[in-house]
């Protein structure tokens, strides 16, 4: 494709052989066929020298822009993107080195390459100056045909390579980008259900509270009062009466664990060293499990979203490691580095691939790894797991205190 009628008289001091011979060397690559057209700028003052080059260069996959002038060169390059620019050095006014020396200082058109064809300038020290103002290749008057079709189907091909990686490069951005925004979008919706979890939470233990452990008080009062008396010769009504209290007294204090669990007094009037201490504890006790701990004495009270956001990471880990570690101990410590307050929890259990399960929840309605991981965040701290199967498994948690705390950070999660 050309700007421009091709058939034109041939300059016989431009090209040797036949121009219309069958092509020889590197030929435009096939795709170039299913794509636009590339763009070649050819400069020279003489017509008839831009119709040979035209006819030379005459190709379904290129566009060839002709410029009788060096301002016309100027022009198309302003307005254009170019794969290459034949350039004649012989040009009355500004000659093509000085075209060339401007081209290269300009950012846009820097990258441009040039090939310089001459019928005059054929010494060494000519040559070099042409290549010292950026030439790519540097073809002396008369140029065989092909050898000409050859140079530019290579520059062309590295073209379209070139555009190709800038197009895979955009896309790339483009999904990067778009696997950000989900991030973002997912660590949003992932910190509203936590915070809705939260006030869930509270509103469960207030009505296990005032409708469920109340009345089973009253209950295991009056059983209490029904087994007293009856006499001790009463016999079977006796023991029964006995076992309702019983009961009665074991799921009070059930409720009153899972009202506990689910909004800890203990955190609130104690502190978290206090409730990492009795949960803990309770947890040896309920399993068995023995957990070494290791709090150091904080300088002062945490902020409640610090507090809250830690031990619901220990209370989750902590029934990772019952369901699933078959670990034999877990080692809890809390310590409290220049600005920062630090959670470890380890146990010696059966570990998992913690990379493949971060991005879900488990499987027994807990936060699960990401929720974790937003519990850090939404305090302004950071995530951190290691885990591989046999292993056991590794949490380390660490917020900033002072006015970093709360400010919001990026979870990060290592296996």
């Amino acid at each position: 494709m050309k700007t421009t009628i091709a058939n034109l008289p041939m300059s016989p001091d431009l090209v040797t052989g036949s121009p219309t011979q069958p092509r020889m060397g590197l030929a435009a690559p096939a795709s170039v066929f299913q794509e636009d057209p590339i763009n070649i700028l050819i400069v020279d003052d003489r017509p008839e020298n831009l119709a040979v080059l035209e006819t030379v260069l005459d190709d379904p996959g290129y566009r060839l822009v002709r410029a009788e002038s060096a301002d016309q060169a100027l022009l198309a390059l302003v307005v254009e993107e170019f794969a290459l620019l034949i350039l004649d050095i012989r040009m009355p006014g500004m000659t093509g080195i000085e075209l060339a020396q401007m081209i290269k200082g300009r950012k846009k058109t820097a990258q441009v390459p040039i090939i310089f064809l001459t019928a005059h300038y054929t010494e060494d020290h000519r040559v070099l100056e042409g290549y010292g103002v950026g030439a790519v290749d540097y073809l002396h008057k008369p140029v065989n045909p092909a050898i000409l079709r050859s140079k530019v189907a290579v520059f062309v091909e590295l073209h379209r390579k070139t555009r190709e990686v800038a197009q895979a490069n955009r896309a790339l951005l483009a999904e990067v980008t778009e696997r950000r925004r989900a991030e973002e979008a997912l660590r949003a919706l992932t910190h509203r259900m936590v915070q809705a979890q939260e006030t869930e939470r509270g509103s469960v233990a207030l009505d296990l509270h005032d409708n469920i452990t109340q009345p089973l008080c009253a209950l295991l009062v009056r059983s209490q009062a029904l087994a007293d008396k009856l006499s001790a010769g009463a016999g079977a009504p006796k023991r029964e009466a006995i076992k309702l209290r019983e009961l009665l007294g074991e799921a009070a204090s059930e409720v009153e664990r899972i009202s506990r669990n689910l909004r800890p007094s203990v955190l609130e009037h104690l502190g978290l060293a206090a409730v990492l201490r009795a949960t803990s504890a309770e947890f040896t006790e309920r399993t068995g499990l023995a957990v070494k701990l290791d709090c150091v004495k904080l300088e002062e009270r945490l902020p409640i979203n610090i507090e809250m956001a830690l031990f619901r990471i220990l209370q989750e880990a902590l029934a990772n490691v019952e369901q699933h570690a078959r670990a034999r101990q877990v080692t809890v410590g809390l310590t409290q580095p220049d600005g920062f307050v630090q959670l470890n929890i380890t146990d010696d259990g059966a570990g998992f691939d913690a990379h493949r399960h971060s991005a879900r929840q488990n499987g027994n309605g807990g936060l699960g790894l990401l929720a974790m991981r937003e519990r850090a965040s939404s305090a302004g701290g950071h995530f951190k797991i290691k885990s591989l199967h046999g292993t056991g498994t590794e949490i380390e948690v660490c917020i900033p205190l002072g006015k970093a705390a709360g400010a919001g950070g990026a979870a990060e999660s290592k296996t």
